[in-house]
């Protein structure tokens, strides 16, 4: 399925107990980070931009395409499910759990 958290003036922080989710899952904001915890097997592919803010990743990630410091499109571990994030105002951050 589709799972989507949107904001004008605030955060997204969610940390997710499985990777198995199925689909996209998209978090957007206007004015605030996206902070996302995600297991350490998390296999995605994804897209991910800030107008001000960085991208930082704990996870090895393989990109596609253009790479900057506000924008990336890649690939963790073996693909498939997708994850999009996108903030004009903030920061992205994707941890790993444990």
């Amino acid at each position: 399925g589709h799972t989507e958290a949107t904001t004008v003036n605030g955060g997204i922080r969610a940390s997710m107990g499985s990777a198995d989710w199925s689909g996209t899952v998209d978090f957007h904001t206007v004015n605030g980070n996206i902070d996302l915890t995600l297991p350490s097997n998390l296999s995605a592919e994804v897209r991910a931009g800030t107008v001000n803010g960085d991208i930082s990743t704990d996870f090895p990630l393989t990109v596609r395409g253009r790479f900057g410091p506000r924008r990336i499109s890649g690939t963790i571990g073996d693909g498939g499910r997708r994850l999009d994030l996108e903030t004009v105002n903030g920061n992205i951050s994707l941890r790993k759990r444990g």
